[in-house]
């Protein structure tokens, strides 16, 4: 009888083992596909925004650009390069306007980051053409839905003046930035004036703000 007990012994540490192993498993399980369900999601669209963004880097850059807000170019004051505090120059331009006035993209593209920083504020970049970024800061507040990886046209609403980040106590307005490879460069010899919008202008929406 005591054999009996003995033999079975190591038989019972194995099946004490194995049902270890199994719960171990399973948990593994579990937590894989909790990650699958939030992860792999993000990480798809992210490579599917790397794939589409290196299709615009094997195409031309556009030569002119349409204005993010409606509002006449001859009305810009030329602020590029000006000095900004200690040991920094200004790379963009400023375009004064209401606050809560939509801003558009200034061309057809993939938002690729939408965030908050201490100079920008509320701002969205956008990938565009040859590589080309272009960065849209002081956002009162975002336009509804938009998220990273969407298409963007120059009929689509990125967000809202306002004087987030380091433009609090100036009056609203967008800071429009235009970078390459090498670079900033200077957004106001490629900007024309958008075309009038007809019917209603439009309305301002909660956003992420």
């Amino acid at each position: 009888m005591n054999e009996q007990r003995e033999y079975l012994k190591p038989l019972q540490r194995l099946r004490m083992r194995r049902s270890k192993t199994i719960v171990l498993v399973a948990l593994l399980a579990v937590l894989t596909m909790a990650v699958s369900v939030v992860g792999v999601e993000r990480i798809a669209n992210k490579l599917v925004l790397y794939v589409r963004v290196a299709q615009l880097y094997a195409q031309d850059p556009p030569r002119k650009i349409v204005m993010p807000l409606q509002v006449p170019k001859k009305q810009i004051a030329n602020t590029w390069h000006a000095p900004r505090g200690v040991n920094r120059l200004h790379e963009g331009q400023d375009i004064f306007a209401p606050r809560g006035t939509p801003t558009y993209s200034a061309t057809r593209g993939y938002i690729y980051n939408i965030g908050q920083n201490g100079l920008g504020g509320q701002t969205v970049s956008v990938v565009g053409a040859g590589g080309r970024v272009y960065y849209y800061a002081h956002f009162d507040s975002y336009a509804p839905g938009i998220s990273e990886g969407d298409y963007v046209t120059p009929q689509t609403v990125l967000g809202y003046v306002g004087t987030t980040g380091n433009a609090q106590g100036t009056p609203p307005h967008l800071h429009f930035g235009v970078y390459t490879s090498t670079g900033a460069i200077n957004p106001l010899p490629l900007l024309t004036d958008r075309p009038e919008k007809k019917g209603k202008k439009g309305k301002r929406g909660k956003g992420k703000g």
